[in-house]
């Protein structure tokens, strides 16, 4: 349990550390208007201005049984050193964003909030960001390009490959995208799912990673997300 921890620990890290790349767009949040999809969602017209604490507490709550968790909130360049202060460096081809990542563009100083922990066979995390606009579409709406669906980097010694399988727009929130990728880290084969969703002011990302963790799976998650991050923020 505690090496998948720590390794779904370095998949986060990874996921959040380079974010510029495959994606490309703008460096900043800016207002605009989103198209809402089939969930309840609030206008994006406008940024409410979401602070750190508020998207905190937007977080989905770790279950009964969890095991280790971690925490972080404050300035979105903060929360990512912060992420990777407990994984070893990550280096090698991360021109894309990182390892088959989807990459989000906002601006460093923004509030942010992290959650990610430990069950049986899997670990979950959600990322949100106070995003909107560009920043926020670009992230759901753009397929990541061919060049970057086959990744290799190392973290520690330990080399890392991975392969996005599907990349497909989400019915979820404002918009949504979700994403597979298989990951090979030195004998050990994860799945991991990736699925963005936007809403008033805000970007969320979820993360599930494990053995055999399925679509199903890490869509239920981030429905879960969104529904608090709806009731919280909108």
């Amino acid at each position: 349990m505690e090496t998948r921890a720590a390794w779904a620990a370095t998949v986060a890290v990874v996921a959040v550390t380079a974010m510029t790349g495959c994606r490309g767009g703008e460096t900043s949040a800016v207002p605009a208007t989103a198209s809402p999809h089939g969930e309840q969602s609030g206008s994006a017209s406008t940024s409410p201005g979401h602070t750190a604490r508020q998207l905190a507490g937007a977080l989905i709550e770790p279950p009964a049984g969890a095991v280790a968790v971690s925490r972080g909130s404050g300035p979105f360049e903060t929360v990512t050193k912060k992420l990777s202060g407990g994984a070893p460096p990550v280096t090698g081809d991360l021109s894309c964003g990182g390892p088959g990542r989807t990459g989000i563009n906002v601006a460093g100083s923004a509030p942010s909030a992290f959650v990610s922990f430990a069950q049986v066979g899997r670990s979950p995390s959600e990322l949100l960001v106070a995003a909107s606009g560009p920043a926020a579409e670009q992230a759901v709406a753009q397929p990541i390009p061919r060049a970057c669906r086959t990744v290799k980097a190392r973290a520690g010694g330990t080399t890392i490959t991975a392969k996005v399988i599907s990349d497909q727009p989400l019915d979820i929130g404002d918009g949504g995208r979700i994403v597979q990728t298989d990951e090979v880290t030195g004998g050990t084969r994860l799945r991991a799912w990736q699925v963005l969703f936007t809403g008033s002011g805000y970007l969320g990302t979820t993360e599930l990673v494990g053995t055999n963790v399925t679509r199903a799976d890490a869509v239920r998650l981030a429905r879960q997300a969104y529904r608090k991050a709806h009731a919280a923020l909108e």
